[in-house]
């Protein structure tokens, strides 16, 4: 038996604002910028949707029709145990997979695209568990452009400096050391 632990949509919220935070503060594995520099300008724009699913309750894409709707720049979908699915039970990469090909053939979501976050996956920035310290399985959801234009953003500063050829690597940064 699985001992489903379900907490009330207040706590997962306040849990999850708590990470958010402390992806939003200055970090010297990062050369003193945030782990997510992203984060607190989209929050203090008011651009930033912020919800949570339960696949035994909604789809998928019933929850980007939700955050299409609300007309904000990004979005973060906190992913809620049910009794179909357990979400320390679920890997990463794949189900990242899917959810893009979906995106992608949907033609109101095809220009947008989700980066998938696991406490439970080992993952590594700067040295720094950063996905670890995530209260639950998480979508942040954008559009392609932006999620682009980000990562070229940090790539002209020294966010990356601290990395490992391996983290570089992995994503997808150009080694400049």
């Amino acid at each position: 038996y699985i001992i489903m632990k379900y907490e009330s949509k207040e706590v997962m919220l306040e849990k999850a604002y708590q990470y958010i935070h402390w992806l939003t503060q200055p970090n010297p594995a990062f050369s003193n910028m945030p782990v997510c520099p992203f984060i607190e300008p989209e929050i203090k724009k008011e651009q930033l949707y912020i919800d949570i699913w339960n696949p035994s309750q909604m789809a998928f894409m019933d929850m980007m029709s939700r955050y299409y709707d609300s007309q904000l720049r990004s979005a973060i979908f906190i992913c809620q145990d049910s009794p179909d699915i357990t979400w320390e039970q679920v890997e990463r990469r794949p189900i990242q997979q899917q959810l893009n090909a979906k995106l992608k053939a949907h033609p109101l979501f095809s220009e947008y695209k989700c980066i998938v976050l696991s406490p439970w996956e080992h993952f590594t920035a700067g040295g720094i568990s950063t996905r670890e310290k995530s209260p639950y399985f998480m979508i942040n959801i954008g559009s392609r452009q932006h999620f682009s234009k980000s990562h070229k953003q940090l790539q002209k500063s020294r966010y990356f400096a601290n990395f490992s050829h391996d983290e570089l690597n992995r994503l997808k940064v150009k080694d400049t050391k």
